[in-house]
């Protein structure tokens, strides 16, 4: 795919085209286009891809992309501050999707991935789900592994990624033993390919492929942002679910992931404390201009003695409970001791067949509780 870049400003231009070029597209050799000369070189060229920096003077951009959209039949990408009236203003004028400037790397390859999707007909696939915890001991993890087995079973492959770095247990929940880890993969960036990246995945029985984290503290200096993005912009080119299991830190890598994400699990127990760190957290994906229709409550180990009322929850979130995933302790526990996930150990189990209801919502095979 050819690209062209429209900037007043050299160093966003710059970055721009270098994620263009890391992503396999073809810039031109020249240098990046100013907004005055933007029509006179478009005259001679008709890229598949056009990306407009609005740079300071966005007035003058937003002229320059509407007369741009009557001339070429380019694919057009706006690049810019995160401003809801700039955004719409930018659609309405042509553009197909628009960039934050304040997260350019993270951004433009989720618009790219985004791009390349429609372009496919591509229905699905490579859906990322981020599964995330507002407060420890919520179950978080052993959900993620069930709900990547219970969408294996239905789609053959997914991928699982751990990005609680300090205290990821996904390799013992499914009794794995990684030879590599996400940070083996992201100690060198500019040679990470799809061949590297399954190289450095843990194949389970059930067609569940991990991601590890770090095995000593010291390799987590390895894990970059730019590392994560590329990471798992490879694994939802390779597979048709990316699970992510994210600690509640909202680190550089961290919020990567959930700028990537197209569901977001918000886990969470009918507790006083979980339920105030939950609003705290609803409100921080807010700050991070994350769509609230991409966030999904869901209750696990729902039907303890004195918890919160379902209702009271709701009311005090301000947000409706997505799903309710019940207390079965017996059947949780012996699968994480034996290194089954219980989807597979205990599929009749209450929780198995719940979990599988989540993952069929999100699958979009099923709705409801």
């Amino acid at each position: 795919m050819q690209a062209f870049i429209i900037s007043d400003q050299e160093s966003i231009g710059g970055r721009v085209r270098q994620v263009l070029l890391f992503a396999g597209l073809d810039c031109q050799a020249s240098p990046i286009a100013s907004l005055d000369l933007a029509t006179y070189h478009l005259a001679k060229v008709q890229p598949e891809l056009l990306v407009i920096v609005l740079g300071p003077d966005t007035e003058r951009a937003l002229t320059v992309l509407g007369e741009l959209r009557s001339k070429v039949q380019s694919r057009i990408l706006v690049v810019g501050p995160a401003s809801s009236k700039l955004v719409l203003r930018a659609l309405r004028a042509g553009a197909a999707d628009y960039v934050d400037e304040a997260d350019l790397e993270a951004e433009l390859q989720a618009a790219l991935m985004r791009l390349r999707d429609e372009g496919s007909g591509r229905s699905g696939a490579g859906r990322l789900i981020a599964v995330l915890a507002p407060s420890g001991g919520s179950g978080s993890s052993t959900l993620a592994a069930n709900v990547a087995t219970a969408l294996a079973k239905e789609h053959k492959e997914v991928a699982l990624v751990d990005l609680k770095l300090e205290t990821g247990d996904l390799s013992a929940l499914l009794d794995l033993k990684p030879v590599y880890t996400l940070a083996d993969l992201t100690q060198d960036v500019a040679r990470m390919d799809r061949v590297l990246l399954e190289r450095s995945l843990s194949r389970h029985a059930s067609g569940v492929h991990l991601l590890a984290s770090p095995r000593t503290f010291a390799d987590i200096a390895y894990v970059t942002p730019e590392g994560v993005d590329q990471a798992l912009n490879l694994a939802r080119a390779a597979f048709p679910y990316v699970v992510v299991d994210l600690d509640h830190g909202y680190r550089d890598v961290q919020v990567r992931a959930i700028r990537q994400a197209d569901v977001i699990l918000l886990i969470l127990r009918l507790e006083f404390a979980a339920l105030r760190n939950t609003r705290r957290a609803l409100e921080h994906l807010e700050q991070l201009c994350i769509d609230k229709s991409r966030v999904r409550l869901v209750v696990n180990r729902f039907g303890q003695p004195k918890e919160v009322p379902a209702a009271k929850a709701e009311e005090a979130l301000g947000v409706k409970i997505f799903h309710f995933v019940p207390d079965d302790p017996r059947a949780v526990n012996r699968s994480n001791n034996n290194g089954v996930p219980f989807v597979l150990e205990a599929p009749s189990a209450k929780v198995s067949r719940s979990v599988t209801r989540l993952a069929m919502s999100i699958n979009g095979a099923h709705k409801g509780h």
